[in-house]
């Protein structure tokens, strides 16, 4: 089968025009997405430069998951890309829970991350790199153990995707220091990282949607101003540090939940204004089902990146791809493992 072959461009080869009185859709119109090869990408270099400085052992890539997993497709093909290529690299799915039963760390300064599969406990591998696909949520962390697993890989020689800094870096905490708003008087929080008079710092804040905290800060009252109010609160939504939908408070139903929970737990959210997209017209296909009617669409841009934590030097650094994902214009959430959204393509107009 032609990896790159998706569904709509399947059904452009044919003449599909997507509605009646359409025009075909041309296959040239549908942007290639290379995520699962430039992903695989990543990881083999980073895979690549660990064992450039020696290894001990045969090196592998350990991909950390949940168990039971739903989410494993994609998983599977990114993994299923690292085989295929030449040379192989193995690849093992360890459950996060399984951490401190299936690794050790050598006794040596060089902290190399053993691992010895639970199906032959003879063999001993040095895992190069460790791909997070678990470690998200705080269902992943039920006890003191599972925090010391965690602490385990920190602490080893293999590379993370992502490392509990990166993880952290991710966070909707760190955006909302980014992008609250601050007085013309004040210098940018961007000026740290671009220089104080870049010309790129206006353009960049353009993009940004108002992000607050809901702290004692200024920007944190009027943060919580706005939350408590019954009607300024239904242009803002309420997050969590949380990951894969479901998790969000819209709009009138913020100043309630609020008042549910004592007020020294309210600065572990942010308040984001809501991004408001244009309406498009379409279809999705859920369940086996055909729904039609207005959707919105949220479009991600994949990248990869890899670099030396002490000299700061950046080896390697690509976009890797897309992820568009689709969801009823009623619904508030937009997760695709929560059930939310769809998997959808890029149509060029």
């Amino acid at each position: 089968m032609n990896k790159n072959l998706t569904p709509l461009r399947y059904l452009a080869r044919g003449g599909y025009t997507g509605s009646k009185g359409g025009c075909a859709i041309k296959s040239s119109d549908l942007p290639e997405n290379t995520s699962t090869k430039s992903l695989a990408l990543g990881l083999r270099t980073a895979f690549e430069t660990y064992i450039k400085f020696g290894t001990k052992h045969e090196c592998c890539i350990l991909f950390l998951v949940q168990d039971p997993e739903r989410n494993i497709f994609d998983q599977r093909h990114l993994e299923y890309e690292l085989e295929m290529t030449d040379p192989m690299i193995p690849v093992f799915r360890l459950p996060f829970a399984d951490i401190l039963a299936n690794t050790s760390i050598a006794d040596k300064s060089n902290r190399e991350l053993l691992y010895r599969p639970p199906h032959n406990p003879t063999l001993t591998y040095e895992a190069a790199v460790v791909y997070f696909r678990a470690g998200y949520g705080p269902q992943d962390y039920p006890d003191a153990s599972a925090w010391q697993a965690r602490l385990q890989i920190e602490r080893s020689k293999a590379i993370k995707c992502p490392s509990i800094l990166t993880q952290l870096a991710g966070a909707k905490k760190v955006q909302q220091v980014l992008a609250t708003p601050s007085p013309s008087s004040s210098t940018s929080i961007l000026s740290h990282f671009l220089g104080s008079d870049h010309p790129s710092i206006t353009h960049l804040e353009k993009t940004f949607t108002n992000i607050f905290p809901l702290d004692s800060s200024p920007a944190g009252l009027l943060a919580q101003k706005i939350a408590l109010d019954t009607e300024l609160c239904k242009g803002y939504v309420l997050k969590p540090q949380r990951e894969g939908g479901g998790n969000n408070i819209y709009r009138s139903a913020i100043p309630s939940f609020l008042r549910s929970m004592p007020e020294s737990h309210w600065k572990s959210y942010i308040l984001m204004e809501i991004i408001t997209p244009p309406p498009v017209h379409n279809m999705i296909l859920r369940n086996g089902n055909i729904e039609r009617g207005g959707v919105i669409c949220e479009l991600g841009i994949y990248g990869t990146c890899l670099w030396n934590h002490d000299s700061k030097e950046v080896l390697f650094n690509r976009t890797a791809g897309y992820l568009l994902r689709t969801k009823g214009d009623q619904s508030e959430e937009g997760g695709v493992a929560a059930g939310f959204g769809a998997m959808d393509s890029c149509l060029l107009v």
